[in-house]
């Protein structure tokens, strides 16, 4: 891993971006906790060029890498950062969660060795599990995001490094239908049935306004059942300008209404990313898309 290059991260600027698409963000609070994300992500970053390191302290210091990445592209986006900007820099968000990932296999073939007389480790296993509430709710918003920024490269990326992951959770399957030659778009189960059946819900109705019901539903309900993420509850927790706040983003929720193609005028609530919804729908009916599995995109640019 050493010489690996540094994540691509937005140009810090003097200022917040723009006007907070949460209220919840104020100027110093948005200063400190992007400066606590950056440095951490620097940390991390050189912890992991050391070649001494065990394998699972390399593994687990990447998926610190790319949380942070991930959770400093929701700030920029909390923020209030220009949708063309943010869409420009989603690929380095991907970029850390493939490598992530990447480092999950010699890992495993390490675990594999190791303890070979317990049986066989699968080494196929993606490093996002998702009997685990918080890192299933991450992957959701991973792939909505990318989703969403019709960014098709990215979203092929995530597939392919969660291939470990399909048929496993019906609201994942539904996602990512359009980016598969095999989907499996008669899963109706979710993992978590609470709150994330109802969301999947949505893609079973038979018209457009009880789907448009059902993603209202998980919107009422989706927050409290995020107890347990490092940023939940974190507007209440502020000191000294300081907190795990990046955003609260009901990203899936979105996707789903885009790929619906749901009026979504009626929903105003906090959590549901409007503007990120209207970007898609303004992108697809000018049939462009941030990055295409044709013409990959290019990171140096």
């Amino acid at each position: 891993m050493a010489g690996k290059s540094s994540p691509l991260l937005l140009a810090e600027i003097p200022d917040p971006p723009g006007k907070p698409r949460q209220q919840f963000l104020y100027p110093d609070l948005y200063k400190n906790v992007r400066k606590d994300l950056v440095e951490s992500i620097a940390v991390c970053f050189d912890s992991i060029q050391h070649d001494e390191l065990s394998l699972r302290y390399r593994v687990s210091t990447q998926s610190s890498v790319y949380l942070n990445t991930f959770w400093l592209w929701m700030l920029e986006y909390t923020a209030g950062r220009d949708l063309d900007e943010l869409a420009r820099s989603f690929s380095s968000v991907v970029r850390e969660f493939v490598i992530w990932n990447e480092l999950n296999i010699p890992y495993r073939r390490f675990l594999s060795e190791r303890f070979k007389n317990r049986g066989e480790t699968d080494l196929t296993i993606c490093a996002v599990d998702f009997d685990n509430r918080i890192e299933y709710q991450n992957a959701l918003q991973l792939v909505s995001v990318g989703i969403l920024l019709r960014d098709e490269v990215s979203v092929g990326q995530i597939v392919s490094a969660m291939d470990s992951n399909r048929h496993a959770d019906a609201l994942y399957e539904q996602l990512i239908v359009d980016y598969l030659k095999h989907p499996r778009d008669d899963m109706d189960e979710a993992i978590f049935a609470k709150p994330y059946g109802t969301l999947v819900s949505a893609y079973f109705q038979e018209n457009p306004s009880a789907s448009l019901d059902a993603v209202q539903s998980y919107l009422k309900n989706w927050y409290r059942y995020q107890a347990g993420a490092r940023w939940y509850d974190a507007h209440k927790r502020i000191q000294e300008h300081c907190a795990f706040y990046y955003g609260y983003w009901a990203f899936e929720a979105g996707a789903t209404a885009y790929l619906l193609d749901l009026d979504d005028s009626g929903i105003n609530h906090r959590m549901y990313p409007k503007d990120l919804v209207a970007y898609a729908k303004r992108l697809r009916d000018a049939n462009l898309v941030t990055s295409s599995l044709d013409v990959p995109i290019d990171e140096t640019e």
